[in-house]
């Protein structure tokens, strides 16, 4: 694979990134803070102008303030996708629904975050990148013509599925990753730091090649193709730089109980109950209903449930086992209610979800 060949294809501006440049060209002071729309941009152009350049009334670029994973996954079955931002855009304020990783594929970029005391920024050289939760406010800048800053788009839930032997590590990675995951606001994100790695840097490159400039005929596996790629690069970062990882941010000491007490929750979903949860933690009862309801925005049922349902479907898709083994496996005794509750969650019965999977892997 020609990997500079990749590169090269990504380097060239799109015709609205040359208005956005445009637009940079007579007035760079107005890019200087982070805006949350375009009227909001006109005005901080019009303060800060010189040059007399007159703006449309019209954005050239997408600055929504909302992106749901159905705006970057037109096709559901999709579960991770990539994008190269646009060079040249107002930095603007957005919330995502997903997990996003902003990757500093060349050149240079700037990330904003918006905490609850006070924005945080930081400059991206090239090689590094950012993991962004779910529910974040955040912005990224990138100014230099031929940098390319990619963004991959990945779903919550394929994270969870996908590293669930990383999140059952006892450290502050794996808490940054569970606050991420189960968290209804995380206010973290996770620098790292990466010097320019070559491994990560062909990973990338891959994935764009992968996601974006391959032809439509050569879709089949794309989407397992895209998984592994994001496995590879999680991996190998893990594995070479933990040691330049950093949170950017900080958290108070009731949301840095939350990564504990779901890490607890999940190690013991056959057995817990709410009353065992509170006297492991030395707390009541309903000051731990109240705190996770808080934090997370499910209830202690929710996630026990979540959990229970998860690992069931991952022992009806995988084993032979039969149903009734699997709901005693997962801690239910009652096995109507083991049916209503996955049918709840997958909208099938079990035996149809065994009978979806097995079709998958013919």
């Amino acid at each position: 694979m020609n990997y500079q060949e990749i590169e090269n294809k990504l380097i060239p501006l799109r015709d609205y990134e040359k208005s956005c440049r445009e637009i940079y060209l007579a007035n760079p002071e107005a890019f200087r803070h982070v805006v949350w729309n375009w009227e909001d941009f006109k005005e901080q152009f019009r303060r800060t102008d010189t040059s007399g350049y007159e703006l449309g009334e019209k954005a050239p670029v997408f600055m929504g303030n909302v992106l749901t994973e159905q705006d970057c996954f037109p096709d559901e079955n999709m579960e991770c996708s990539i994008i190269i931002h646009d060079r040249y855009a107002p930095p603007f304020y957005h919330n995502l629904k997903f997990i996003k990783v902003v990757y500093a594929l060349k050149g240079r970029c700037r990330f904003f975050a918006q905490g609850k005391t006070q924005d945080r920024e930081c400059l991206l050289e090239e090689g590094d990148f950012v993991i962004v939760p779910p529910e974040m406010n955040q912005a990224v800048f990138t100014w230099e013509e031929d940098a390319v800053t990619v963004n991959i788009i990945l779903k919550r839930s394929t994270f969870g599925e996908a590293f669930y032997s990383l999140l059952l590590e006892n450290d502050s990675i794996s808490d940054f990753f569970w606050q991420m995951l189960y968290s209804k606001g995380s206010s973290q994100v996770l620098v790292v730091r990466c010097c320019r790695d070559e491994r990560l840097r062909r990973i990338v490159l891959e994935m764009c090649e992968e996601g974006l400039l391959q032809r439509k005929d050569q879709e089949a596996g794309g989407n397992l193709m895209m998984k592994g790629y994001v496995m590879l690069l999680f991996g190998w970062a893990l594995k070479a730089h933990q040691q330049e990882m950093e949170n950017m941010g900080s958290i108070s000491v009731s949301e840095a109980a939350l990564p504990v007490i779901v890490r607890y929750i999940r190690e013991n979903y056959t057995t817990v109950t709410l009353t065992g949860l509170a006297k492991h933690f030395g707390k009541s009862e309903g000051y731990l209903s109240r705190y996770i309801r808080r934090e997370t925005g499910k209830t202690f049922r929710f996630l026990l449930k979540e959990f229970r349902m998860k690992q069931a479907a991952g022992m009806i898709g995988n084993s032979t086992c039969s149903i009734e083994e699997v709901a005693a496996a997962v801690g239910y005794s009652d096995i109507s209610c083991f049916y209503r509750n996955f049918k709840e969650s997958f909208g099938c019965t079990p035996q149809q979800y065994r009978g979806r999977k097995n079709q998958v892997s013919l």
